[in-house]
Protein backbone atom coordinates (compact mmCIF):
# COMPACT_ATOMS: atom_id res chain seq x y z
CA UNK A 1 0.00 0.00 0.00
CA UNK A 2 2.99 2.30 0.48
CA UNK A 3 3.38 2.98 -3.26
CA UNK A 4 -0.32 2.83 -4.09
CA UNK A 5 -1.57 6.32 -4.80
CA UNK A 6 -4.04 7.75 -2.29
CA UNK A 7 -6.08 8.68 -5.36
CA UNK A 8 -6.51 4.95 -5.92
CA UNK A 9 -7.15 3.96 -2.31
CA UNK A 10 -3.62 3.94 -0.91
CA UNK A 11 -2.42 5.63 2.27
CA UNK A 12 -1.60 9.35 1.83
CA UNK A 13 1.92 10.55 2.50
CA UNK A 14 0.48 13.03 5.03
CA UNK A 15 -2.51 12.88 7.33
CA UNK A 16 -3.48 16.50 6.67
CA UNK A 17 -2.78 19.11 3.97
CA UNK A 18 0.27 21.35 4.09
CA UNK A 19 -0.03 24.79 5.75
CA UNK A 20 -1.66 27.31 3.42
CA UNK A 21 0.48 29.78 1.46
CA UNK A 22 0.30 32.72 3.86
CA UNK A 23 4.00 33.55 4.43
CA UNK A 24 3.71 36.70 6.54
CA UNK A 25 0.43 35.65 8.10
CA UNK A 26 1.94 32.62 9.81
CA UNK A 27 4.46 34.82 11.63
CA UNK A 28 2.05 37.38 13.04
CA UNK A 29 2.84 37.61 16.74
CA UNK A 30 3.84 39.83 19.63
CA UNK A 31 5.59 42.39 17.42
CA UNK A 32 2.43 43.14 15.44
CA UNK A 33 0.37 43.18 18.62
CA UNK A 34 2.71 45.72 20.24
CA UNK A 35 2.63 48.04 17.23
CA UNK A 36 -1.17 47.89 16.91
CA UNK A 37 -1.80 48.43 20.63
CA UNK A 38 0.37 51.54 20.54
CA UNK A 39 -1.91 52.99 17.87
CA UNK A 40 -5.09 52.03 19.71
CA UNK A 41 -3.81 53.56 22.92
CA UNK A 42 -2.95 56.75 21.03
CA UNK A 43 -6.58 57.03 19.84
CA UNK A 44 -5.11 58.32 16.58
CA UNK A 45 -6.03 55.92 13.77
CA UNK A 46 -5.90 58.38 10.86
CA UNK A 47 -2.52 59.00 9.27
CA UNK A 48 -2.70 62.79 9.33
CA UNK A 49 -4.02 63.77 12.75
CA UNK A 50 -5.34 62.68 16.14
CA UNK A 51 -4.81 63.48 19.84
CA UNK A 52 -1.47 61.65 19.96
CA UNK A 53 -0.45 60.89 16.38
CA UNK A 54 2.37 58.32 16.19
CA UNK A 55 2.92 58.62 12.41
CA UNK A 56 3.16 54.88 11.80
CA UNK A 57 2.39 55.30 8.09
CA UNK A 58 5.26 57.76 7.77
CA UNK A 59 7.54 55.31 9.57
CA UNK A 60 6.53 52.40 7.34
CA UNK A 61 7.19 54.47 4.22
CA UNK A 62 10.61 55.58 5.44
CA UNK A 63 11.72 52.11 6.53
CA UNK A 64 10.36 50.45 3.41
CA UNK A 65 12.11 52.93 1.10
CA UNK A 66 15.36 52.23 2.93
CA UNK A 67 14.83 48.48 2.67
CA UNK A 68 14.16 48.73 -1.05
CA UNK A 69 16.99 51.14 -1.77
CA UNK A 70 14.46 53.59 -3.20
CA UNK A 71 14.18 57.33 -2.70
CA UNK A 72 10.45 57.29 -1.93
CA UNK A 73 7.77 54.87 -0.75
CA UNK A 74 4.05 55.62 -0.60
CA UNK A 75 1.75 53.42 1.48
CA UNK A 76 -1.78 52.95 0.15
CA UNK A 77 -4.93 50.95 0.86
CA UNK A 78 -4.29 47.93 -1.40
CA UNK A 79 -2.03 46.53 -4.09
CA UNK A 80 -4.67 47.42 -6.65
CA UNK A 81 -4.64 51.00 -5.36
CA UNK A 82 -0.84 51.03 -5.67
CA UNK A 83 -1.12 50.12 -9.36
CA UNK A 84 -3.89 52.65 -10.01
CA UNK A 85 -1.94 55.43 -8.28
CA UNK A 86 1.23 54.50 -10.19
CA UNK A 87 -0.56 54.56 -13.55
CA UNK A 88 -2.37 57.78 -12.73
CA UNK A 89 0.90 59.35 -11.61
CA UNK A 90 2.37 58.55 -15.01
CA UNK A 91 -0.57 60.22 -16.72
CA UNK A 92 -1.91 57.00 -18.25
CA UNK A 93 -5.53 57.40 -19.35
CA UNK A 94 -8.11 57.26 -22.17
CA UNK A 95 -6.71 56.26 -25.54
CA UNK A 96 -3.62 54.62 -24.02
CA UNK A 97 -2.52 50.98 -24.02
CA UNK A 98 -0.56 49.23 -21.26
CA UNK A 99 1.16 45.91 -22.00
CA UNK A 100 1.17 43.17 -19.36
CA UNK A 101 1.71 39.40 -19.44
CA UNK A 102 -1.21 37.04 -20.12
CA UNK A 103 -0.46 35.37 -16.77
CA UNK A 104 -1.35 37.87 -14.05
CA UNK A 105 -3.89 38.54 -11.33
CA UNK A 106 -7.10 40.32 -12.32
CA UNK A 107 -6.12 43.31 -10.15
CA UNK A 108 -3.34 44.19 -12.60
CA UNK A 109 -5.82 44.29 -15.48
CA UNK A 110 -8.43 46.06 -13.36
CA UNK A 111 -6.02 48.84 -12.42
CA UNK A 112 -5.34 49.59 -16.09
CA UNK A 113 -9.05 49.69 -16.85
CA UNK A 114 -9.67 51.87 -13.77
CA UNK A 115 -7.59 54.66 -15.31
CA UNK A 116 -9.52 54.13 -18.59
CA UNK A 117 -6.56 52.63 -20.46
CA UNK A 118 -6.70 49.42 -22.52
CA UNK A 119 -4.86 46.29 -21.27
CA UNK A 120 -2.81 44.57 -23.99
CA UNK A 121 -1.55 41.09 -23.17
CA UNK A 122 1.67 39.43 -24.26
CA UNK A 123 2.98 35.87 -23.99
CA UNK A 124 4.98 34.53 -21.07
CA UNK A 125 8.08 32.36 -21.31
CA UNK A 126 9.38 29.48 -19.18
CA UNK A 127 9.87 31.84 -16.22
CA UNK A 128 6.05 32.31 -16.21
CA UNK A 129 6.72 36.02 -16.55
CA UNK A 130 6.67 38.46 -19.48
CA UNK A 131 8.32 37.19 -22.67
CA UNK A 132 10.54 40.11 -23.77
CA UNK A 133 10.43 39.09 -27.44
CA UNK A 134 6.64 38.95 -27.59
CA UNK A 135 6.44 42.16 -25.55
CA UNK A 136 8.11 44.11 -28.34
CA UNK A 137 5.72 42.67 -30.93
CA UNK A 138 2.74 44.06 -28.98
CA UNK A 139 3.95 47.67 -28.95
CA UNK A 140 1.82 50.05 -31.01
CA UNK A 141 1.65 53.86 -31.39
CA UNK A 142 -0.89 53.76 -28.53
CA UNK A 143 1.35 51.93 -26.05
CA UNK A 144 2.11 54.25 -23.16
CA UNK A 145 3.51 51.89 -20.47
CA UNK A 146 4.85 48.38 -19.86
CA UNK A 147 3.80 46.41 -16.77
CA UNK A 148 6.11 43.47 -16.02
CA UNK A 149 4.64 41.23 -13.31
CA UNK A 150 7.03 39.36 -11.04
CA UNK A 151 4.90 36.24 -10.63
CA UNK A 152 5.03 33.60 -7.93
CA UNK A 153 7.99 34.92 -6.00
CA UNK A 154 10.64 35.55 -8.67
CA UNK A 155 11.93 38.43 -10.76
CA UNK A 156 11.24 38.89 -14.45
CA UNK A 157 14.21 38.90 -16.81
CA UNK A 158 14.67 42.65 -16.45
CA UNK A 159 17.91 42.72 -18.46
CA UNK A 160 15.82 41.91 -21.54
CA UNK A 161 12.71 43.95 -20.69
CA UNK A 162 14.42 47.27 -19.86
CA UNK A 163 16.12 47.65 -23.28
CA UNK A 164 12.75 47.19 -25.00
CA UNK A 165 11.23 49.93 -22.84
CA UNK A 166 14.15 52.26 -23.47
CA UNK A 167 14.13 51.61 -27.21
CA UNK A 168 10.50 52.70 -27.42
CA UNK A 169 10.73 55.37 -24.69
CA UNK A 170 8.10 53.69 -22.52
CA UNK A 171 7.81 53.89 -18.73
CA UNK A 172 7.86 50.67 -16.71
CA UNK A 173 5.37 49.98 -13.92
CA UNK A 174 6.59 46.92 -12.02
CA UNK A 175 3.93 44.84 -10.32
CA UNK A 176 5.86 42.88 -7.70
CA UNK A 177 2.90 42.03 -5.47
CA UNK A 178 3.72 38.31 -5.53
CA UNK A 179 7.46 38.78 -5.05
CA UNK A 180 7.93 41.44 -2.38
CA UNK A 181 11.50 41.11 -1.12
CA UNK A 182 12.86 39.50 -4.29
CA UNK A 183 15.89 40.89 -6.06
CA UNK A 184 17.49 40.70 -9.48
CA UNK A 185 21.27 40.75 -9.67
CA UNK A 186 21.54 42.37 -6.26
CA UNK A 187 18.91 45.07 -6.75
CA UNK A 188 15.40 44.88 -5.31
CA UNK A 189 12.67 44.30 -7.85
CA UNK A 190 10.26 47.20 -7.93
CA UNK A 191 13.18 49.60 -8.30
CA UNK A 192 14.08 48.85 -11.93
CA UNK A 193 11.19 50.69 -13.52
CA UNK A 194 9.87 54.20 -13.17
CA UNK A 195 7.63 52.98 -10.35
CA UNK A 196 7.02 49.69 -8.56
CA UNK A 197 3.78 48.62 -6.90
CA UNK A 198 3.17 45.84 -4.39
CA UNK A 199 0.32 44.31 -2.42
CA UNK A 200 0.30 43.59 1.31
CA UNK A 201 -2.77 41.34 1.07
CA UNK A 202 -2.84 38.21 3.25
CA UNK A 203 -1.44 35.78 0.67
CA UNK A 204 1.67 37.90 0.09
CA UNK A 205 5.23 37.58 1.45
CA UNK A 206 4.49 40.18 4.12
CA UNK A 207 0.95 41.19 4.95
CA UNK A 208 -1.23 43.78 6.61
CA UNK A 209 -4.40 41.87 5.70
CA UNK A 210 -4.98 44.36 2.92
CA UNK A 211 -2.79 47.25 1.93
CA UNK A 212 -0.27 48.26 -0.67
CA UNK A 213 2.87 50.25 -1.26
CA UNK A 214 4.68 51.81 -4.20
CA UNK A 215 8.26 52.97 -4.67
CA UNK A 216 9.97 55.40 -7.02
CA UNK A 217 13.09 57.53 -7.32
CA UNK A 218 11.33 60.17 -9.43
CA UNK A 219 10.56 63.34 -7.45
CA UNK A 220 7.82 64.61 -9.74
CA UNK A 221 6.19 61.18 -10.13
CA UNK A 222 6.21 60.76 -6.36
CA UNK A 223 4.51 64.13 -5.88
CA UNK A 224 1.86 63.26 -8.48
CA UNK A 225 1.20 59.92 -6.77
CA UNK A 226 0.99 61.54 -3.34
CA UNK A 227 -1.55 64.05 -4.57
CA UNK A 228 -3.64 61.53 -6.49
CA UNK A 229 -3.85 59.05 -3.59
CA UNK A 230 -5.02 61.71 -1.12
CA UNK A 231 -8.00 63.47 -2.75
CA UNK A 232 -5.79 65.38 -5.13
CA UNK A 233 -4.24 67.56 -2.46
CA UNK A 234 -0.88 67.61 -0.85
CA UNK A 235 -0.97 65.39 2.21
CA UNK A 236 -1.56 67.28 5.40
CA UNK A 237 1.90 66.76 6.80
CA UNK A 238 4.59 68.76 5.08
CA UNK A 239 6.60 67.34 2.17
CA UNK A 240 9.62 69.43 1.26
CA UNK A 241 9.43 71.13 -2.09
CA UNK A 242 5.71 70.60 -2.71
CA UNK A 243 3.41 73.47 -3.46
CA UNK A 244 0.32 73.16 -1.20
CA UNK A 245 -1.77 75.19 -3.65
CA UNK A 246 -1.17 72.87 -6.60
CA UNK A 247 -4.39 70.85 -6.34
CA UNK A 248 -5.60 68.14 -8.73
CA UNK A 249 -8.61 65.79 -8.82
CA UNK A 250 -7.64 62.59 -7.03
CA UNK A 251 -9.00 59.68 -5.04
CA UNK A 252 -8.75 58.34 -1.50
CA UNK A 253 -6.28 55.48 -1.37
CA UNK A 254 -4.69 56.39 1.96
CA UNK A 255 -3.35 53.83 4.41
CA UNK A 256 -4.40 54.11 8.07
CA UNK A 257 -2.21 53.91 11.16
CA UNK A 258 -3.40 50.42 12.25
CA UNK A 259 -2.54 48.91 8.89
CA UNK A 260 0.87 50.58 8.91
CA UNK A 261 1.53 49.31 12.44
CA UNK A 262 1.20 45.73 11.23
CA UNK A 263 3.28 46.57 8.17
CA UNK A 264 6.19 47.85 10.26
CA UNK A 265 6.36 44.62 12.26
CA UNK A 266 6.04 42.50 9.12
CA UNK A 267 8.73 44.45 7.28
CA UNK A 268 11.16 43.65 10.07
CA UNK A 269 10.52 39.94 9.34
CA UNK A 270 10.72 39.97 5.54
CA UNK A 271 14.27 38.64 5.21
CA UNK A 272 13.60 35.96 7.80
CA UNK A 273 10.50 34.90 5.86
CA UNK A 274 12.17 34.76 2.45
CA UNK A 275 15.27 33.00 3.76
CA UNK A 276 13.17 30.27 5.38
CA UNK A 277 11.17 29.74 2.19
CA UNK A 278 14.27 29.73 0.00
CA UNK A 279 15.92 27.11 2.22
CA UNK A 280 12.87 24.85 2.07
CA UNK A 281 12.63 25.25 -1.69
CA UNK A 282 16.34 24.50 -2.20
CA UNK A 283 16.19 21.32 -0.13
CA UNK A 284 13.09 20.05 -1.94
CA UNK A 285 14.44 20.88 -5.40
CA UNK A 286 17.69 19.08 -4.65
CA UNK A 287 15.86 15.89 -3.68
CA UNK A 288 13.53 15.80 -6.69
CA UNK A 289 15.94 17.12 -9.33
CA UNK A 290 16.76 13.66 -10.64
CA UNK A 291 13.18 12.70 -11.50
CA UNK A 292 12.88 12.09 -15.22
CA UNK A 293 10.00 14.06 -16.71
CA UNK A 294 10.16 16.96 -14.25
CA UNK A 295 11.60 20.27 -15.50
CA UNK A 296 11.91 23.19 -13.12
CA UNK A 297 10.64 26.65 -13.94
CA UNK A 298 13.51 28.86 -15.08
CA UNK A 299 14.42 31.48 -12.49
CA UNK A 300 16.40 34.44 -13.93
CA UNK A 301 18.12 35.03 -10.57
CA UNK A 302 18.05 32.06 -8.18
CA UNK A 303 19.72 34.01 -5.39
CA UNK A 304 17.09 36.75 -5.59
CA UNK A 305 14.14 34.33 -5.43
CA UNK A 306 11.81 34.80 -2.43
CA UNK A 307 11.28 31.03 -2.38
CA UNK A 308 7.52 31.56 -2.22
CA UNK A 309 6.60 28.92 -4.81
CA UNK A 310 8.13 25.71 -6.13
CA UNK A 311 7.05 25.29 -9.76
CA UNK A 312 7.90 22.49 -12.16
CA UNK A 313 6.69 21.42 -15.60
CA UNK A 314 5.47 17.99 -16.64
CA UNK A 315 5.64 16.54 -20.15
CA UNK A 316 1.98 17.05 -21.07
CA UNK A 317 -1.26 18.65 -20.00
CA UNK A 318 -2.81 15.23 -19.29
CA UNK A 319 0.04 14.13 -17.02
CA UNK A 320 0.00 17.49 -15.22
CA UNK A 321 -3.72 17.13 -14.45
CA UNK A 322 -3.25 13.63 -13.04
CA UNK A 323 -0.11 14.66 -11.16
CA UNK A 324 -1.97 17.58 -9.60
CA UNK A 325 -4.90 15.42 -8.50
CA UNK A 326 -2.59 12.73 -7.13
CA UNK A 327 -0.45 15.17 -5.12
CA UNK A 328 -3.50 16.72 -3.48
CA UNK A 329 -4.83 13.27 -2.60
CA UNK A 330 -1.51 12.69 -0.82
CA UNK A 331 -2.21 15.94 1.10
CA UNK A 332 0.63 17.67 -0.74
CA UNK A 333 -1.26 20.86 -1.57
CA UNK A 334 -0.57 21.80 -5.18
CA UNK A 335 -2.26 23.86 -7.87
CA UNK A 336 -2.46 24.05 -11.63
CA UNK A 337 -2.63 27.78 -12.35
CA UNK A 338 -4.34 27.40 -15.70
CA UNK A 339 -7.31 25.54 -14.30
CA UNK A 340 -7.75 27.65 -11.18
CA UNK A 341 -8.42 30.50 -13.61
CA UNK A 342 -7.68 33.36 -11.23
CA UNK A 343 -4.43 34.41 -12.89
CA UNK A 344 -4.92 33.39 -16.52
CA UNK A 345 -6.18 35.59 -19.36
CA UNK A 346 -8.32 32.77 -20.82
CA UNK A 347 -10.50 32.71 -17.72
CA UNK A 348 -11.05 36.47 -17.50
CA UNK A 349 -14.66 36.29 -18.62
CA UNK A 350 -15.36 39.71 -17.15
CA UNK A 351 -12.67 41.19 -19.42
CA UNK A 352 -13.71 39.23 -22.51
CA UNK A 353 -17.30 40.37 -22.09
CA UNK A 354 -16.37 43.85 -20.83
CA UNK A 355 -18.53 43.49 -17.73
CA UNK A 356 -18.45 47.04 -16.45
CA UNK A 357 -21.28 48.53 -14.42
CA UNK A 358 -21.41 51.55 -16.70
CA UNK A 359 -23.47 51.64 -19.89
CA UNK A 360 -20.54 52.74 -22.07
CA UNK A 361 -17.75 50.15 -22.03
CA UNK A 362 -14.86 52.55 -21.64
CA UNK A 363 -11.89 52.19 -22.20
CA UNK A 364 -12.57 50.00 -25.26
CA UNK A 365 -15.48 52.14 -26.48
CA UNK A 366 -13.82 55.42 -25.55
CA UNK A 367 -13.74 57.71 -28.62
CA UNK A 368 -10.12 58.55 -27.81
CA UNK A 369 -9.02 54.94 -28.26
CA UNK A 370 -7.92 54.29 -31.86
CA UNK A 371 -6.13 50.97 -31.30
CA UNK A 372 -7.22 47.46 -32.16
CA UNK A 373 -6.90 45.60 -28.84
CA UNK A 374 -10.65 45.44 -28.38
CA UNK A 375 -11.19 41.70 -27.92
CA UNK A 376 -9.83 38.88 -25.81
CA UNK A 377 -10.42 35.23 -26.64
CA UNK A 378 -9.29 31.88 -25.28
CA UNK A 379 -6.38 30.46 -27.23
CA UNK A 380 -4.94 33.85 -28.22
CA UNK A 381 -1.71 33.07 -26.34
CA UNK A 382 -0.78 29.45 -27.10
CA UNK A 383 2.69 29.71 -25.56
CA UNK A 384 1.23 30.95 -22.29
CA UNK A 385 -1.42 28.20 -22.37
CA UNK A 386 1.20 25.52 -22.98
CA UNK A 387 3.37 26.53 -20.03
CA UNK A 388 0.52 26.99 -17.59
CA UNK A 389 -1.26 23.74 -18.46
CA UNK A 390 1.90 21.80 -17.58
CA UNK A 391 3.05 23.76 -14.49
CA UNK A 392 2.57 22.38 -10.96
CA UNK A 393 2.72 24.99 -8.17
CA UNK A 394 3.48 24.21 -4.51
CA UNK A 395 3.47 27.11 -2.05
CA UNK A 396 6.34 27.39 0.40
CA UNK A 397 5.81 28.94 3.83
CA UNK A 398 8.33 29.99 6.51
CA UNK A 399 6.91 27.56 9.07
CA UNK A 400 7.64 24.39 7.11
CA UNK A 401 9.30 21.78 9.29
CA UNK A 402 11.86 19.33 7.95
CA UNK A 403 9.05 16.76 8.09
CA UNK A 404 6.87 18.98 5.89
CA UNK A 405 9.73 19.24 3.40
CA UNK A 406 10.30 15.50 3.48
CA UNK A 407 6.60 14.85 2.94
CA UNK A 408 6.67 17.04 -0.17
CA UNK A 409 9.74 15.19 -1.44
CA UNK A 410 8.22 11.79 -0.70
CA UNK A 411 4.88 12.77 -2.23
CA UNK A 412 6.42 13.99 -5.47
CA UNK A 413 8.56 10.86 -5.76
CA UNK A 414 5.56 8.64 -5.06
CA UNK A 415 3.37 10.28 -7.68
CA UNK A 416 6.24 10.39 -10.18
CA UNK A 417 6.82 6.65 -9.81
CA UNK A 418 3.18 6.01 -10.62
CA UNK A 419 2.71 8.53 -13.44
CA UNK A 420 6.11 9.16 -15.00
Amino acid sequence: MKDKLALEGGTPVRERPLPEGWPGGWLIGEEEKKEVLEVLESKSLFRHYGPNLLRKVDKLEKEYAEYMGAKYALAVSSGTAALIVALAGLGIGPGDEVILPAYNFIASVGAIIAVKAVPVFCEIDDTLTMDPEDLEKRITPYTKAIMPIHMRGIACDMDRIIPVAKKHNLPIVEDYSQANGASYKGKKIGTFGDVGAASLQYHKVITTGDGGILVTDDNLLYERCVRFHDQGAMRMDEIDGMNPDKLIIGQNFRMNELTAAVGIAQLHKIDRITEAMKNSKRRIKKEISGIKGITFRRVPDEEGDTGATLIFYLPSEEIAKKFHQALNAENITASLAYYSGQHVYAHFEQIREKKLLSRIKCPWECPYYKGEAKSLEKGMFPKTDSFLKRAIHIDMVPIFTRQDEQDIIDGIHKVARALL
